[in-house]
């Protein structure tokens, strides 16, 4: 018996199954890619002028899945732009790992490939 992510899905394999039906469920990934803009929050030349953009994101809403998405896709087109993300906490940002625990935002930016703060632009990053 499959496990299903809702009652919908669940009402439709079941039909499948009592209609003798070989199907897969959640099996195949297919790739897409959506266009649009993105609007750094702050861009500026550190001391010895390199270029870096900061991307602010506050609490509840600021990092969902959406932003999660168009942060990934903007770094896949422009992996040559230092992007860095300063963080107004260390929240949760999706849903329950295995063991039990959540990913948290500067675990999300690590994972991805984004220098992260948390509260303010560390000084570091001006230096460089």
């Amino acid at each position: 018996m499959n496990k299903y992510r809702n009652k919908f899905e669940a009402k439709t394999g079941k039909f499948l199954e009592q209609s003798k039906v070989d199907f897969e469920y959640e099996k195949t990934k297919l790739e897409y890619t959506v266009s649009g803009k993105y609007l750094v929050d702050f861009g500026f030349f550190t001391k010895s002028g390199k270029k870096i953009y900061i991307e602010t994101k506050g609490n509840g809403l600021s990092f969902d899945g959406h932003t999660k998405r168009k942060m990934r896709a903007v770094k896949l087109l422009h992996p040559e732009i230092d992007i860095r993300i300063v963080f107004y906490a260390n929240g949760k940002c999706g849903p329950k790992r295995k063991d039990g625990t959540f990913m948290r935002q500067l675990d999300w930016a690590e994972k991805y490939g984004f220098p992260a703060a948390i509260k303010d632009i560390p000084e570091s990053w001006l230096d460089e």
